[in-house]
C-alpha cells in the first residue's frame, strides 16, 4: 500500500489530493482555506492516519524559466513543517502551469469551476504527475 498525499501550497488556500491505495491514481478530495478551516497540519495529520499515507507531494511553485521565488521558498519552509508534523517524507515537485491545467479540466466539464476547485484539481494533478514518475521507474515499466 503506496498512498500518497499532494498539495498545491498557496497562502490562502491549499488544494488536497490522496492517491489510491496502490498509488496509481490520484484524486481531488478538497481544498483548505487558511483562516477558515483551522489548521492545516492538523488536517494533513488526520488525513495520513485514515488513509495511510507514505510520503507527501508539495508542488514547487517556479517561474516559466525554472527560477525560484518568495513563493517557491514559502512552499519549502511549509513542506518542511509537514515532514516534521507527520514524520513522512515530503517530495517537492516543478507545478509550473498546473493551475492553468486544472482550469481546462474543468472547462471540459461543461461548466464554471467552483471556488476552490482549481487548487484542489492542481493538487490532483501535481500528484498524479508523481505517481506517473514513479510507476516510470518501476522494473518491468515502459520508459
Amino acid at each position: 500500500m503506496t498512498v500518497v498525499i499532494g498539495i498545491d501550497y498557496g497562502l490562502r488556500r491549499l488544494g488536497i489530493a490522496v492517491s489510491d491505495p496502490d498509488g496509481k491514481l490520484a484524486f481531488a478530495v478538497g481544498v483548505h482555506v487558511e483562516g477558515r478551516d483551522g489548521s492545516v497540519l492538523a488536517l494533513l495529520s488526520d488525513l495520513a492516519v485514515e488513509r495511510g499515507a507514505t510520503s507527501v507531494v508539495v508542488g514547487l511553485p517556479l517561474t516559466a524559466d525554472g527560477r525560484e521565488t518568495d513563493m517557491a521558498a514559502r512552499a519549502r519552509r511549509f513542506a518542511d513543517r509537514v515532514a516534521e508534523e507527520l514524520a513522512l517524507p515530503v517530495i517537492m515537485l516543478d507545478e509550473r502551469y498546473t493551475s492553468q491545467e486544472a482550469k481546462r479540466w474543468i472547462a471540459l466539464r461543461g461548466r464554471p469551476a467552483k471556488r476552490g476547485e482549481v487548487d484542489a484539481v492542481a493538487a490532483q494533478i501535481i500528484l498524479q504527475n508523481h505517481l506517473d514518475q514513479l510507476a516510470a521507474k518501476r522494473p518491468g515499466s515502459a520508459s
